[in-house]
């Protein structure tokens, strides 16, 4: 009886552990009106499309696409995001795009340039539940010292689940590399302060 006990305590505290991995990385902040929304490649298309649901709820007035291409012959992923963002209904007028950015540390940094030229002041970030914690991280880190303001809100995506990213792929392995990023980030001192 006592080894039954032991396997279902087991079991359930390696669910446990699962599943606040997941909202561990899935970090979100209540929503409130921004300047801009800000989403950063590198998905199918939630990040977008959670973008566009945001700017049609009149949070923020712009969305700023961020991403460049792994093929330097493509286009970059920002305007690939753009033009999704206009199929579904924002005026292009309402974009700003950066291009360039190949890595989560190089969209932070290259967005918090774009948005102090716009005297933005706030934005609200999107991207990718399991990535949201890493990406947030890198902003905060890159705004330090400047007067902008910044709101966590994971992309809304069906295809990964807080609770149980570890019961399928791609979910999984994304959620794995992912944690295997940000521990290698923290081991670098990413979230120590600057001196």
């Amino acid at each position: 009886m006592r080894f039954v006990v032991g396997f279902v305590t087991g079991i359930a505290a390696t669910l446990a552990v699962l599943m606040s991995v997941g909202h561990f990385l899935a970090v979100e902040d209540p929503l409130r009106q921004a300047d801009a929304i800000v989403a950063i490649s590198g998905d199918q298309g939630a990040r977008t499309a959670t973008a566009v649901a945001l700017w049609k709820q009149g949070l923020a007035p712009v969305i700023v696409f961020a991403g460049s291409s792994e093929d330097p012959a493509s286009l970059p992923s920002a305007e690939i995001m753009k033009r999704e963002a206009v199929r579904l209904g924002l005026p292009a007028d309402r974009v700003l795009t950066e291009p360039s950015s190949a890595t989560t540390l190089e969209n932070a940094t290259r967005v918090v340039e774009l948005l102090r030229a716009h005297q933005i002041k706030s934005a609200i970030l999107v991207t990718s539940p399991y990535h949201q914690r890493r990406a947030s991280a890198h902003f905060a880190r890159q705004l330090q010292g400047t007067e902008i303001t910044f709101t966590n809100y994971p992309a809304r995506d069906d295809q990964w689940d807080p609770r149980l990213w570890w019961a399928r792929e791609p979910s999984r392995s994304l959620t794995l590399v992912e944690v295997a990023k940000l521990g290698v980030e923290v081991m670098g001192g990413l979230f120590r302060r600057p001196s």
